[in-house]
């Protein structure tokens, strides 16, 4: 039987740049491409299950993974919108290591707890999808730092493109790192005798 529901873990985007996104779509001519509502663009970070009948008690299984805390949120470096085979979607530019950690923090914390991601034999590739079906433009660019504040853990209904927030846990700020420009003005490190 094919899953009618799929849980995954990832960022909503808010509405604001939600619908800058929206408005930064090019016009794609036909019936073929159906652009996805701006509520619903997010980043899937993981599918964590893909069940025929609703899941009630997974949201305690995930907030149990979470209870000693999460790591802290990283910067996402968005460039452009981009045509790809059955669909459009914004993606990254440049290096992703900061959210490949954030990801990495994450999945060991649901493995403490019995829940492994699905569908991540290809690694991680962030990105929003914008819409679905065949559609062909030139790259837009769309230059974006993303610095997402809260974890979502969605419900999508499989062949309905509704998706319901069931919980949500904030993030920490990224950490802050020194700039050349304040190594003036840092103290000189502490010297102990020996």
């Amino acid at each position: 039987m094919d899953p009618m529901f799929r849980y995954f873990l990832g960022f909503q985007v808010a509405a604001d740049r939600a619908g800058w996104l929206a408005r930064r779509l090019p016009p794609v001519p036909g019936d073929l491409f159906a652009g996805l509502k701006p509520q619903n663009y997010h980043l899937t970070l993981c599918t964590i299950a893909e069940t025929a009948e609703p899941q009630p008690f997974l949201g305690k299984r995930v907030a149990a993974a979470f209870a000693s805390g999460l790591p802290a949120a990283s910067h996402i470096p968005f460039g452009r919108i981009m045509s790809r085979e059955m669909g459009a979607e914004l993606t990254t530019i440049g290096g992703i290591g900061g959210v490949r950690h954030l990801y990495d923090g994450i999945v060991a914390l649901l493995g403490a707890q019995g829940i492994e991601p699905m569908h991540r034999k290809s690694g991680l590739r962030p990105h929003i999808t914008l819409g679905y079906g065949a559609c062909d433009f030139e790259p837009v660019p769309a230059a974006w730092r993303w610095t997402p504040r809260e974890l979502v853990l969605i419900e999508s209904h499989v062949g309905h493109r509704r998706h319901r927030v069931l919980q949500s846990w904030t993030l920490l700020p990224p950490a802050q790192g020194a700039f050349a420009f304040m190594e003036d003005e840092m103290p000189p490190p502490l010297r102990y005798a020996a």
